[in-house]
């Protein structure tokens, strides 16, 4: 194939996550349908059963925010300015002990698995997720007994994650690297999949290979969405991603979300923090780039991209921007997903380390 941290801390999360629309919006809904809670609840906890039920309910709203991983002098630019890889899977391991337990990763994947990590190769390597960190997924799922023939590394095209300085690799002895459109006989599946407003052919990676997903997004502003971080970059796993852009994309990308395909294998979010962007996104912008120096870590997508749309504004808010609701582009379809089960955007256990 670094300035001051800036990261926001729970008083300072709460606070912002109350006025925004899509946590007031849940809010109101939660304090005058108790029943609707209810099974908001019976949902989420149905979602977890989909693949571990070991895992309990309360895993959902729950965040890790991992810090200090620029170590002190160094002023990285891009996510092509190299960091050290002990030092970021140390933060890691240490980030998904926070949220899981002593045996994270067994937690979440057994040897019988085939994982594959989705990434986010729209910027080319300058924002997206940095090789450092996939290196340390990739050994975190090892752990849990997983061959590293059962490791999928992939975008939308190979094009995309060779720009981002990955090498192509098709043996199934090793950890394999390559776009949907690299699959022989066509990169998508042939019956369309459905759930509110979208119908999609899913990527066959989900559908004929992996029996989980690990979704690696970047913390960014979006033209249009508002936030590109998780659940944004899922738009890379179905076909037609074109087509679900306006209304600042709600309901789509709640519905999206809910896909069958996505449902099953979804298993953790994972959102690099290190360096993000507060606007101008979702193409790089280094005038609007900023050292925000963490790891977002969940099971709960939703929750995730709450915290990332928090950050966001946190930091418009410091450069004299206007917030995400006033320029037009709050997130709401956080409220959206949020009321289908898929996860929370209030009441959420937000843990720094």
């Amino acid at each position: 194939m670094r300035q001051e941290r800036k990261n926001i801390n729970r008083r300072e999360f709460m606070k912002l996550s109350a006025v925004g629309a899509g946590c007031a919006l849940t809010l109101r809904s939660g304090q005058g349908n108790p029943a609707a809670a209810a099974s908001v609840e019976d949902s989420i906890n149905a979602r977890l059963k989909i693949f571990d039920s070991k895992l309990p309910v309360g895993l959902y709203g729950r965040v890790l925010q991992v810090g200090d991983l620029i170590p002190p002098g160094l002023k990285p630019q891009s996510n092509l300015n190299p960091l050290p890889s002990a030092r970021v899977s140390e933060r890691l391991q240490r980030g998904m002990r926070g949220l899981l337990g002593g045996q994270p990763w067994t937690a979440l994947f057994s040897p019988a698995d085939t994982v594959a990590i989705k990434i986010n190769g729209l910027a080319s390597g300058h924002l997206s997720p940095r090789i450092e960190l996939i290196e340390a997924v990739i050994q975190g799922v090892k752990s849990a007994g997983v061959p590293a023939g059962n490791i999928i590394i992939w975008d939308r095209t190979s094009r995309e994650l060779e720009r981002c300085g990955l090498s192509l690799q098709r043996s199934e002895t090793e950890v394999r690297v390559y776009g949907t459109d690299a699959l022989t006989g066509g990169g998508y599946a042939k019956k369309i999949e459905s759930f509110g407003s979208v119908g999609s052919l899913p990527s066959r990676i989900l559908t004929d290979y992996a029996t989980a997903m690990i979704n690696i997004g970047v913390l960014k502003d979006h033209d249009l969405s508002g936030v590109s971080a998780g659940m944004k970059n899922l738009y890379g796993v179905i076909h037609n991603p074109n087509r679900y852009h306006d209304n600042r994309c709600d309901p789509y990308l709640a519905d999206l979300l809910a896909l069958p395909t996505v449902r099953r294998t979804l298993r953790l979010t994972i959102i690099d923090a290190i360096l993000a962007q507060a606007e101008g996104g979702p193409a790089f912008s280094l005038d609007w780039i900023w050292p925000n120096n963490s790891l977002l870590l969940s099971v709960d997508p939703v929750a995730c991209d709450q915290v990332a749309a928090s950050i966001i504004d946190r930091e418009r808010s410091r450069r004299g921007l206007p917030s995400l609701a006033e320029d037009g582009r709050d997130p709401t379809w956080l409220t959206t997903a949020a009321n289908l089960g898929l996860g929370r955007c209030r009441d959420l256990d937000v843990r720094e380390l």
